[in-house]
């Protein structure tokens, strides 16, 4: 494992955060020093189960794919699902300060309004919006669960944001300059990474994807739906994926199993 990780820490794209070496492992997902570390191991563990298969295959045992997933992903920590507790408002500002223009600002803010409200109409969250608090200055979460902010990586990622269960201090979801530019929906870019929000992982890490797509490990996940190439989850890759990132049907049915029907479907009755 200690060669795998070597290797790793040499070879990722990493950034200078706040004093801090983030390495960035899956296109838009930042690992700190020691979850490199489990990183390495589940995905070397992953590559040996895959070539004792294959070995398998050759000594004519029959097949042995290895079936490691089929649908939507959600992240898992002792069994179970990770997600927000019932009732958890996601607060956030973003940080005015930060942007060098009022029109990159407007343009975060009404893209976020947008994939906050697609994410509400899909499955039981709640998004809010503390707009009060973007003037305040620095990149600091001013009391909200999380703060969206431009930071110039050069280039390296898109984007960036986290899950439910990194710590508070990582909670921000990160834009860089190459956002303005780039070829796919804006809104759809961050429709995915709030869905790393709310505690989904990549799509494209089924077998049933193709082999060109991103390898990814698999620790600590749970499949929820069949395999979609079509998921706001999955990058565009071999021929499949989306350039509009777009929540799908099968996203909706995953969403769902987590977190519940949209909260304005719900018909509330007075207890007294």
């Amino acid at each position: 494992m200690g060669d795998l990780y070597q290797l790793l820490k040499e070879k990722l794209n990493r950034i200078e955060l706040d004093g801090e070496t983030l390495y960035v492992a899956e296109g838009d997902t930042l690992l700190d020093d020691e979850q490199l570390r489990i990183y390495a191991e589940v995905r070397e563990k992953e590559n040996e189960a895959r070539a004792a298969a294959k070995k398998a295959d050759e000594m004519g045992f029959g097949a042995s794919r290895l079936e490691v997933s089929h649908g939507l992903v959600a992240m898992t920590r002792n069994g179970k699902v990770v997600r927000w507790a019932p009732g958890t408002v996601l607060t956030y500002r973003v940080a005015r300060s930060t942007f060098p223009s009022e029109d990159r600002y407007r343009m975060v803010v009404e893209n976020m309004r947008a994939a906050t409200e697609e994410w509400e109409r899909t499955c039981g969250v709640n998004f809010e919006h503390r707009a009060k608090l973007d003037s305040r200055s620095g990149k600091g979460r001013e009391g909200c669960v999380f703060v969206v902010y431009e930071y110039n990586s050069g280039g390296t990622i898109i984007a960036s944001a986290f899950f439910p269960s990194d710590p508070p201090a990582r909670r921000h979801v990160l834009i860089d300059p190459s956002y303005y530019s780039t070829s796919f929906d804006k809104v759809g870019v961050l429709r995915h990474e709030l869905g790393h929000v709310l505690g989904f992982r990549h799509e494209h890490i089924r077998n049933e994807a193709p082999p060109v797509c991103p390898n990814e490990p698999l620790w600590d996940t749970q499949v929820l739906t069949g395999y979609d190439p079509k998921s706001v989850m999955h990058y565009f890759c071999g021929g499949v994926g989306q350039h509009s990132l777009s929540i799908s049907d099968l996203d909706r049915k995953g969403a769902r199993m987590v977190y519940g029907p949209p909260l304005a479907a719900a018909a509330l009755v007075d207890s007294g």
